[in-house]
């Protein structure tokens, strides 16, 4: 039999035990994901639907314009300079200074942003059905049409695109990015589609990933030789991250639950900022890929729709579906 001081000795070593254990679970690298606060500092009026920001600069569309906004200082906005396209405008990416616009029946237009002042129509092409958005890469950008699925438009004289071919999506085609010489293209509710655009001729793709609701809106993180090429999207009401770094053998490796429904996303310094409905804006760490984490939030006065990222400003468009456009703005964040 012990005794009473030998007891309390074992005991008193066992507590301590126990709660090292729990410090070191808290303590795990998941549990030690850096935690983003943001502040709101301006707004940016409506009527607005989507929003990118690229240094100093945001882009919005709303209805059929264009307009570049100057955010040197955040919580005073200036408008630069717009272009009004004929038809609505249903996505647009940057890629240096071209923004490639899907401009509905209008098809792709290209346009000149290297003078924020001064914004001008490079070229068209139009698409058989609905252009919703382009993407460019290795000379060519690839677009999503809702008749044809994925067109591939040579540009490399871009004063006169030439139109390669198209690849019809086995379900709804949504989105499209590209990275080095590869384009992305996801449709709903089916599958992941991976082009490599150095081939010649028509595009058919090099690997596919068919999944229950995949993602809507998506965005690539190119890889190095410590990390994997990554499309980051939201899908399904979840946000979505797939390997791509092999483009034969794609596959989806995390999903993660948000509290609202993820709708749109924006991948910058290794972190997703989720735009997540009623819930507002979700930070999801990236540290781990296979295993994203919780790393912040910010509430929004009304649902959130769009988002984008790039550096210590994170751009929110928040508004209501059953209201008019005019109540839709962007909220100007900044990270803390």
């Amino acid at each position: 039999m012990l005794r009473p001081e030998i007891s309390n000795s074992v005991t008193n070593r066992l507590i301590v035990g126990v709660l090292l254990s729990v410090f070191v679970g808290f303590s795990s690298p998941a549990a030690r994901a850096q935690v983003i606060q943001l502040e709101e500092v301006g707004q940016i009026p409506g009527p607005v639907e989507l929003v990118r920001v690229s240094g100093q600069f945001a882009y919005v569309s709303g209805g059929h314009t264009f307009t570049v906004y100057d955010l040197s200082i955040p919580s005073m906005p200036v408008a630069r300079s717009s272009h009004v396209f004929p038809e609505e405008i249903w996505g647009f990416r940057l890629a240096g200074d071209r923004a490639y616009v899907g401009a509905n029946f209008f098809g792709l237009g290209i346009l000149d942003i290297s003078n924020p002042d001064d914004l001008i129509l490079v070229s068209q092409h139009k698409t058989l059905g609905q252009t919703k958005i382009g993407d460019i890469a290795h000379g060519k950008v690839g677009i999503i049409d809702h008749m044809e699925g994925f067109v591939l438009i040579d540009v490399t004289d871009e004063a006169a695109p030439q139109g390669v071919g198209s690849f019809f999506l086995d379900g709804y085609a949504r989105d499209v990015v590209t990275a080095g010489s590869f384009a992305y293209a996801t449709d709903s509710p089916s599958g992941l589609y991976i082009f490599d655009l150095s081939q010649a001729g028509e595009p058919n793709p090099v690997g596919v990933v068919h999944a229950p609701s995949a993602p809507r809106d998506i965005e690539v993180v190119p890889g190095d030789a410590n990390r994997p090429t990554l499309i980051v999207g939201a899908g399904g009401g979840d946000v979505q991250v797939y390997d791509v770094s092999s483009p034969e053998s794609p596959s989806r490796i995390a999903t993660f639950e948000t509290p609202g429904r993820a709708t749109r996303v924006s991948v910058d310094g290794g972190y997703a900022y989720v735009a997540d409905s009623d819930s507002g804006v979700r930070v999801v760490a990236l540290t781990d890929p296979s295993v994203p984490e919780s790393a912040g939030m910010f509430s929004t006065p009304r649902p959130a729709r769009d988002v984008s990222a790039d550096g210590d400003l994170v751009l929110v468009v928040v508004g209501d579906s059953e209201r008019e456009g005019d109540d839709r703005r962007v909220l100007i964040l900044q990270r803390q």
